[in-house]
C-alpha cells in the first residue's frame, strides 16, 4: 500500500514581487509558485538525490475545488490570502502555476509587503499531496539518475518565504523507494529469462 504524505517545496522561480494596480490602496504581491516541466535536483530523507518536475497541469483539477490559502512563511495562523474569498488568485500559463495575493491590512499582512518590496522576501513555497507520480531514469551531469515527474497532485497552499532553497524541503518520497524495489524484480525477471532462454 502507497503512503501517500502532504509534501512542501521551496523555491526560487521567479521572484516574489509588488504588483501595483492603479491609485487602489490595496497591497498586492504575486510571482511563480512553480515552473512546469523544470527538473529540479532534490534528495530525499533517505539521502537519495533525484530529479524532480512538476508537469503541465498537474494542479489543474485541485485549482477547481476553491480552497487553497496565501499564508506567511507557512503558517496557518498568518494567512494572507484565499481563493475562496477572492483574496488569492492563480493563473496556469505555458511556463507555469502564478498567483497574486490581495493582503490584509493587519501586521503581517503589512510586514509580507514590506519584506517583498525591499526583496528580504523573494521566493515561494507551495504546499501539496502528490497523487500520481511517475518515475523514470535519465542521465544528468553524465550519470545515471532517478526523475520523479508529478503528473496530478492536490495543491493545499502556497506561501512567501524567508529561505527559498530546495535542501530544506520536507518530503517523503516513499515512491522513490517503490519504483527502486519494482526496477529490481524487473531486473531480476529480465535475468531469469534471459537464463532459461539460453537453456
Amino acid at each position: 500500500m502507497r503512503i501517500v504524505e502532504k509534501e512542501t517545496r521551496q523555491l526560487i522561480t521567479e521572484k516574489i514581487e509588488v504588483r501595483e494596480f492603479g491609485e487602489s490602496e490595496k497591497k498586492t504581491i504575486g510571482g511563480y509558485a512553480v515552473k512546469y516541466n523544470s527538473p529540479t535536483l532534490m534528495r530525499d530523507r533517505w539521502g537519495d538525490e533525484f530529479l524532480e518536475e512538476i508537469a503541465s497541469g498537474a494542479f489543474d483539477k485541485s485549482l477547481q475545488n476553491r480552497n487553497q490559502k496565501a499564508l506567511w512563511n507557512h503558517d496557518t495562523s498568518k494567512p494572507l490570502g484565499s481563493v475562496s474569498a477572492g483574496t488569492l488568485r492563480f493563473n496556469s500559463d505555458t511556463s507555469g502555476l502564478n498567483y497574486d495575493i490581495d493582503l490584509p491590512n493587519n501586521t503581517y499582512g503589512n510586514d509580507a509587503y514590506e519584506s517583498v518590496k525591499r526583496g528580504d522576501v523573494d521566493g515561494s513555497s507551495f504546499g501539496f499531496m502528490c497523487l500520481n507520480d511517475v518515475w523514470s531514469k535519465v542521465q544528468f551531469e553524465g550519470r545515471e539518475i532517478y526523475k520523479r515527474s508529478i503528473v496530478e497532485a492536490n495543491l493545499f497552499e502556497v506561501s512567501p518565504c524567508t529561505f527559498p532553497a530546495y535542501d530544506s524541503s520536507e518530503m517523503s518520497c516513499r515512491s522513490l523507494e517503490t519504483f527502486k524495489e519494482e526496477t529490481k524484480k524487473r531486473e531480476e525477471l529480465r535475468k531469469k529469462l534471459i537464463i532459461q532462454t539460453l537453456l
